[in-house]
């Protein structure tokens, strides 16, 4: 049953690449500065590799998750599947960060305004209306994770399921109490 959850785990987050509206594509992204506040912010799954446990998202490079991902690599993801009831947690560390203007160049436009602002991300504007963009500038850069630990927790009756997978044991898992 432990190969079934872990399989079914990443079959999910391979799907979310494929399917916009999967509950999986969008995922909370926990981080800590120096001042060892946590910050959370949404951000979308742009691929995952199931063989090596890596997932990858894009960013503006001058924003405050690269510093704090710079500073302290470590990270934790929260996936949750409200239809299915699925919540995934992993544990992670940054592989790379690097600026990537091939992959800047071959994004639709519309997508482009994600990463070449003017105005840096969290700084103070006067209204939505005002934000600039130069796209001769880039400032799109990729972060890959890799992932050390997946926690999985099925809540469902008459029994919820929780079990966690670690790559130290070879993903061959271990069933929690809920």
């Amino acid at each position: 049953m432990l190969d079934q959850i872990f399989n079914d785990c990443k079959k999910q987050l391979s799907a979310a690449l494929k399917h916009k509206k999967h509950a999986f594509r969008f995922f909370t992204l926990a981080s800590k500065n120096l001042n060892e506040n946590i910050n959370l912010r949404t951000v979308v799954l742009r691929d995952f590799d199931p063989e090596q446990m890596t997932f990858t998202i894009f960013t503006d490079a001058r924003s405050k998750k690269v510093k704090e991902l710079n500073e302290n690599s470590h990270s934790q993801f929260l996936f949750y599947d409200s239809k299915r009831m699925i919540q995934l947690l992993i544990l992670s560390k940054v592989k790379e960060i690097h600026h990537q203007e091939s992959t800047y160049n071959i994004i639709p436009d519309a997508n482009k305004k994600d990463y070449s602002s003017i105005q840096i991300p969290g700084s103070p504007i006067e209204g939505p209306d005002i934000v600039g963009h130069d796209f001769s500038k880039s400032f799109f850069t990729k972060i890959i994770f890799q992932s050390s630990s997946l926690e999985y927790l099925r809540l469902k009756r008459p029994n919820h399921i929780r079990a966690i997978f670690n790559s130290d044991d070879l993903w061959s898992g271990q069933f929690l109490a809920p």
